[in-house]
């Protein structure tokens, strides 16, 4: 592939915060074209890419409204049931040559204190509950990826980021901390809290994918993606109390209050969720973002979202 060629690019899901920010960066790259399909919710309303209002489950409306391509890779950022890796690769049958799927770090048995790698043994099946069977599906979901990009014979690349971070999150982590701040609330820090954790900046998401569309050092492979820096409670309300210029209104809470009283809480409280991404790290000489660059960056974005 030269140098010239310009990459065109099938993104599935792509408004939704890693999707979102993935799709803002790559309209800013002349050798990137990007094509965007979802439900219309949230549009991205970029000059650079074009978007398309269709729902995933609608396979020959699929079919029917994306352009022939071909595309350099499809993107898919919302797989979450089986059936539907299946069905959207056949209703794109000969328009593509690398499939690349988002799936999650929770799928691993949680066992010991050692960071996981990729392959470590995974969850063998769901405990009936609504997280339990959205980890499962993921893993059903990484098998049919495997099966089906076999079958119609293009390579597949599965990624499992650990907890992402970032502008446009929607899933409450760090913004819930941020947002008590930025609005002078009382901040519960956790005193007996023992996990450990790992991030990854949304950002790295984009890049990583970025660096690995079309390159066949990423062809049949799964990445863990996860910066390397273990995070506790303690060092996550230092850095907020440093970006912050000083000290913020906060109650220490013990984990037992955390729960008895049902505190919000965005991360592990006891159990360690640690994740080694050194696999994407050495096969792409790939650096992660450090904690501090990326959180400060996201603290500031969302300090002066809620300040306003």
């Amino acid at each position: 592939m030269s140098s010239s060629h310009k990459k065109k690019i099938l993104v599935i899901g792509g408004s939704a915060f890693a999707g979102r920010v993935f799709s803002i960066q790559m309209s800013k790259k002349d050798h990137m074209e990007l094509h965007v399909v979802n439900r219309g919710q949230f549009p991205l309303n970029l000059p650079s890419v074009k978007e398309y209002k269709c729902d995933r489950h609608n396979p020959r409306m699929l079919a029917r409204i994306v352009p022939e391509g071909p595309y350099d890779a499809v993107v898919d950022f919302c797989a979450h049931t089986a059936g539907e890796v299946s069905s959207l690769l056949d209703a794109l049958r000969g328009r593509f040559s690398h499939y690349i799927m988002f799936s999650c770090a929770s799928v691993y048995e949680p066992y010991g204190d050692k960071a996981k790698k990729e392959d470590d043994p995974l969850v063998t099946s769901s405990q009936g509950d609504p997280i339990s069977d959205q980890i499962y599906n993921k893993i059903l979901l990484e098998q049919e990826t495997v099966a089906t990009c076999k079958s119609l014979g293009v390579p597949y690349t599965i990624f499992r980021p650990t907890f992402i971070y970032g502008p446009f999150t929607r899933s409450g982590r760090e913004s819930h901390y941020v947002e008590l701040i930025a609005r002078g609330h009382v901040v519960p820090v956790p005193t007996d809290a023992t996990s450990r954790f790992q991030l990854v900046y949304v950002f790295d998401i984009a890049r990583a994918l970025e660096v690995s569309i079309g390159d066949e050092r990423a062809f049949n492979q799964i990445f863990n993606l996860s910066a390397p820096e273990e995070i506790t409670h303690g060092k996550l309300l230092e850095a907020f109390e440093e970006f912050n210029g000083g000290p913020f209104m906060s109650r220490p809470v013990t984990v037992e209050e955390i729960l008895d009283e049902n505190i919000p809480n965005p991360f592990p409280l006891t159990e360690n969720e640690l994740f080694s991404g050194e696999k994407f790290a050495e096969t792409f000489e790939f650096t992660y973002t450090p904690f501090m660059e990326g959180m400060e960056k996201t603290f500031k974005i969302f300090y002066s979202l809620f300040i306003s």
